[in-house]
């Protein structure tokens, strides 16, 4: 088995799944799930050592560690999703075309981050690009997939140019080596760093952007959402940091400027990023929709991946990769929530729930360690991450990005604090006092999801050593240091199990206090009365709509990034009315009329 024989077998399943998805479309989602756990489980047996392979010449395949750490993040976050599709399949007119894009798409994520040259990258670039439109697509009804694929289209067209100006100016598409042969005699080297930075950026979701994340994310069909929110963005993590590693920034002139040790270049970069963390995250706190405030969420977290990779730094790297993971396994486990609670109450608008707690209390516990992990507090992975990247920035005594990647934690609370109060706290609307806990097809992957974060929380150690040897790989002198239970930092220690232990001994206090105090009586909802009046309507009691309001009204005049992009779509809207009435009017006259004046020009042209 090789990495040739892996991506075909997805295809033909895809194939096959098609088939039998026209037959009988619980089948095709079976044949889902077996593949997406089989892929899964032939790349975790192979290693990065897994053979590649090489057909026509052109698709040449090799696993690196890099690679296979990448790999091994999206077919997680694929294969575990496949229980979703048992349970909550497509439209009927869709459920033969929805598994047989699903392993397309994972296919073709594995072509891209074993792919040996630039063209075969980009060839499975695009079909992951046109597979995911087609399935944000099957979703609510809308533009997000054409914002989504609008957007990605220009990075796509930025990838590609940057691809054909390293194979004209180095002769090679090799992956690393026509990186290195630009960091060696720059030449174009700096639009090509341009080119394929922005690229990744768009993928991402840094800001500017971004704006594809929360319209896209929203209309997505809810078994969809934590594919494309915590799998499918990753990808241009993988090509900014093969960027910045072969490519860095320092190599593109001769004697570039400085800002506290780093180019002026990286540092504007940086900046951008940490601008992406601050307005995800105020842009989240101010959402009506769960949804939307988590596609936020994730425009703020990739700006701390940005930041670590535009670092360079051993330490800043691995906080990336680490975040990088924390994400996609806490982003996935929150939109699968939300999932969940859609299945069960119809709806993911926050005004519209409440109290689900007593209605929901498994997936309220899964919910719960992914948000924390968001946020950045202990035990959870997204600590370690955040503590890596923040020991970076102290470390190179970037205190202004630092500060922004704090707000961001801080925000993140506020959002946090938001979500949980009105879908699981508060008080339960009476539409939803049917409502039962998700089937336990669903419960699955969020037990483990969420598992797997809190276990890596506590011991990160092997992880963090694995993104060691993925330094090793790109050409770093140094990694981060181990010693012990330890890692090592500049302006501290981090040991997880210490803090878990010291969390551990917290709970036991609080439990045992819980279990001796007198209990209090438990009333109903409406049991209650507020200024001597009595009321009579639970929604009373709802705080859900403008949440933060006094907060919101802080920035509520500040510019939005979207208005730019709408007030650009319509000048090219009314290009396009023009040409369309110059060119393809039905009537004879105006037709003649613009010969007569083509006609004119052409003469006074060669008369001149």
């Amino acid at each position: 088995m090789n990495i040739i024989h892996l991506i075909l077998g997805l295809f033909l399943a895809g194939i096959a799944a098609y088939g039998i998805g026209r037959l009988k479309p619980a089948a095709a989602s079976w044949l889902t799930l077996a593949a997406s756990w089989a892929a899964l489980l032939i790349l975790f047996l192979g290693g990065d050592t897994l053979a590649g392979g090489n057909a026509w010449g052109l698709l040449a395949f090799k696993m690196t560690p890099l690679g296979w750490f990448f790999s091994m993040t999206l077919l997680f976050v694929y294969s575990t999703n496949t229980f979703f599709n048992l349970s909550v399949p497509a439209a009927p007119t869709r459920q033969a075309a929805y598994p047989m894009l699903y392993l397309i798409s994972l296919a073709s994520t594995i072509g891209v981050f074993s792919a040996e040259n630039w063209l075969a990258l980009f060839i499975f670039w695009e079909i992951v690009l046109w597979s995911s439109t087609f399935m944000i697509g099957f979703g609510k009804p809308g533009r997000g997939s054409i914002i989504y694929f609008g957007m990605s289209l220009l990075g796509s067209f930025m990838m590609l140019f940057a691809i054909l100006v390293m194979g004209t100016a180095y002769q090679t598409f090799e992956v690393k080596g026509a990186l290195m042969a630009a960091a060696q005699s720059p030449g174009p080297a700096l639009l090509v760093f341009l080119l394929m930075l922005f690229s990744a950026m768009v993928k991402l979701g840094i800001t500017p952007f971004h704006i594809w994340m929360p319209e896209a994310y929203h209309e997505a069909p809810d078994h969809f959402a934590p594919v494309l929110a915590g799998g499918l963005s990753k990808l241009g993590a993988f090509t900014a940091l093969m960027v910045t590693s072969f490519l860095p920034a320092s190599t593109l002139m001769a004697q570039p400027w400085q800002v506290r040790g780093l180019p002026l270049l990286t540092y504007i970069l940086l900046t951008v990023s940490a601008v992406s963390i601050v307005i995800g995250t105020l842009m989240a706190i101010k959402q009506e929709d769960a949804k939307k405030l988590l596609a936020y969420s994730s425009v703020a977290n990739s700006g701390y991946i940005m930041i670590g990779m535009l670092m360079g730094t051993p330490m800043s790297v691995s906080g990336a990769l680490v975040h990088l993971l924390a994400h996609a396994l806490a982003t996935t486990v929150t939109f699968m929530v939300m999932a969940a609670v859609a299945r069960q109450t119809g709806t993911t608008r926050m005004d519209e729930l409440g109290g689900l707690l007593h209605r929901m209390p498994i997936t309220f516990l899964a919910f719960l360690t992914a948000i924390l992990s968001l946020v950045g507090l202990p035990p959870m992975l997204g600590f370690v991450s955040k503590w890596l990247i923040l020991q970076s920035l102290a470390s190179q005594g970037l205190f202004l990005v630092a500060a922004a990647a704090i707000f961001g934690s801080i925000g993140s609370l506020l959002y946090a604090f938001r979500i949980l109060s009105t879908v699981f706290l508060g008080q339960l609307k009476p539409k939803h006092r049917q409502v039962r806990e998700a089937p336990a097809v669903l419960l699955i992957p969020l037990l483990l999801l969420s598992g797997v974060t809190l276990v890596l929380g506590i011991y990160p150690y092997g992880l963090v050593q694995y993104t060691a040897k993925i330094e090793n790989s790109l050409g770093f002198a140094d990694t981060v240091q181990i010693t012990g239970l330890s890692i090592q930092g500049n302006n501290g220690n981090l040991n997880a199990l210490l803090i878990m232990g010291a969390f551990a001994i917290g709970f036991l206090i609080a439990l045992g206090i819980f279990l001796k105090a007198p209990k209090s009586r438990k009333v109903d909802l409406m049991d209650t009365y507020t200024g001597g009046e009595f009321i009579y309507s639970p929604e009373l009691y709802s705080y859900s709509t403008n949440f933060f309001a006094p907060l919101e009204r802080v920035y509520a005049g500040l510019p939005e990034i979207s208005r730019l992009y709408e007030a650009l779509a319509n000048r090219v809207r009314d290009l396009g009315t023009l040409v369309q009435y110059l060119f393809f009017s039905p009537l004879p006259s105006r037709t003649a009329l613009l010969i007569s004046v083509v006609t004119i020009l052409l003469i006074w042209g060669e008369a001149i």
